[in-house]
C-alpha cells in the first residue's frame, strides 16, 4: 500500500508554533520534509503521525508529506526509509513492533534498527486493549480463560500478521495462561471483522480502540501493562489478573517514535527533537493524546534509542522461545 499525503489539517489542534530562532532562509529547513509511514492509513501511528506532521509543518513553515508504505509487518518501510538519504528532509514514524520485532522474524529483513537509525524523538507510549466481538461469552480476561480452557483452541484471534506484536503477544500470553488459541493472521486491519464477529478477539491500540468499544462496536475484555487508563477506567489491566503477564506493559504496550537514517547530521537531528518535544507538551497535544489513551512523553533521541535497545533484546529471546519464524 502506498499513499503520499500532504498535511493540511489536524482536527482538534489549533494555533502554530514560531519558527526556531536562527533559522535564515536558506537554511534547514528550505523544502518539503518527506515522513516514510511503514502503517496503513487510519491505523493508531498513522494518526497520531498526521497530527505531529501538522504541527511540525507549522512550527518548521514547510510541507510535512506523510508516504504511507504497509507491508510485511512495517518491514517494506523500515527498509526503504533506511536507504534514504541522511539529510534530515526523510523521516521514519514507526513503532516498537517494526524496530524490535520484525527484524527478529525476516533473516533477509535488510535493515538493521540499531545501525541504520538514529532516534529524535519517542512521542507517546501507548496501551493496546484485548477486545471483543460484542456476542462472546466472555467479558473478562478471566472468563475468557475460563472458557479457552473448557474449549481448548475454539477461540479465534485476529492479527496484523505473522509476527506482528499482536501476535507475539498473545502467543505468550496464551502459553502462560495455559490456553489455546488459534490465530487468524491479517493483511489489513481486523478490526472490522471483530466488530461484525468473523474473528473473535483482538489485540488493539488504544488510539483505534477506544472509539469503538465506547461505540458498542466491539467490548473491553483488558488493558495492557500494569496501569488503567483514563478512558476506560473500569477496564481492568492483564497484570490485575496474573502479575507476571505484562509488569511494566514490556509485551503488550508500545512506543512510537520518529527516525532518521544514520548519518544524519546531529544539529538537524536535534533541531528537529527540540520542535517535538514542544509540540508534544503543549496543552492541545497532551488533550488529544490523552484522550486516545496514549501517555505523551516527548523523550531524548538518546533515550529512545536506549528503549529501542532493550527492546530488541527482549522481543528477540521472546520470539525465539516461541519459535515464531517467517520464511
Amino acid at each position: 500500500m502506498k499513499r503520499r499525503t500532504l498535511i493540511t489539517g489536524a482536527t482538534g489542534l489549533a494555533g502554530s508554533l514560531a519558527l526556531p530562532l536562527g533559522w535564515a532562509q536558506g537554511t534547514y529547513p528550505n523544502k518539503p520534509i518527506k515522513v516514510i509511514m511503514p502503517h496503513a492509513p487510519g491505523s493508531s501511528p498513522d494518526v497520531v503521525g498526521r497530527l505531529l506532521g501538522e504541527q511540525l509543518r507549522q512550527a518548521l513553515g514547510q510541507p510535512v508529506v506523510i508516504e504511507n508504505r504497509a507491508g510485511a509487518g512495517g518491514l517494506l518501510g523500515a527498509k526503504s526509509a533506511a536507504t534514504m538519504p541522511a539529510d534530515g528532509y526523510n523521516l521514519l514514524f514507526t513503532v516498537k513492533g517494526v524496530m524490535a520485532i520484525v527484524p527478529h522474524l525476516y533473516p533477509n529483513a535488510k535493515y538493521t534498527p540499531l545501525k541504520d537509525f538514529q532516534s529524535i524523538v519517542e512521542v507517546l507510549t501507548v496501551p493496546h486493549i484485548l477486545t471483543a466481538h460484542p456476542k462472546t461469552p466472555y467479558n473478562t480476561l478471566g472468563e475468557l480463560v475460563e472458557y479457552a480452557k473448557r474449549n481448548p483452541g475454539k477461540i479465534d484471534y485476529a492479527s496484523t500478521g505473522v509476527g506482528s506484536q499482536p501476535h507475539v503477544a498473545l502467543e505468550s500470553w496464551a502459553r502462560r495462561l495455559g490456553i489455546k488459541l488459534t490465530h487468524i493472521p491479517y493483511k489489513t486491519n481486523p478490526s472490522p471483522d471483530v466488530m461484525s464477529g468473523v474473528a473473535s478477539l483482538y489485540l488493539e491500540a488504544s488510539t483505534t480502540a477506544i472509539p469503538s468499544i465506547l461505540g458498542n462496536r466491539i467490548k473491553a475484555l483488558a488493558v495492557s501493562g500494569s496501569e488503567r487508563i483514563p478512558g476506560l477506567p473500569n477496564v481492568p489491566t492483564v497484570t490485575e489478573f496474573n502479575a507476571d503477564l505484562d509488569p511494566n506493559g514490556v509485551i503488550g504496550n508500545s512506543w512510537h517514535g520518529l527516525f532518521t537514517p544514520v548519518g544524519t547530521p546531529d544539529d538537524i537531528v536535534n533541531l528537529l527533537n527540540v520542535e517535538l518535544v514542544k509540540i508534544v507538551k503543549t496543552d492541545a497535544m497532551q488533550a488529544r493524546l490523552h484522550a486516545l489513551g496514549l501517555t505523551p512523553t516527548g523523550t531524548s533521541g538518546a533515550m529512545l534509542a536506549s528503549k529501542m535497545s532493550s527492546d530488541n533484546a527482549y522481543w528477540g529471546k521472546l520470539i525465539n522461545e516461541l519459535g515464531i519464524k517467517i520464511e
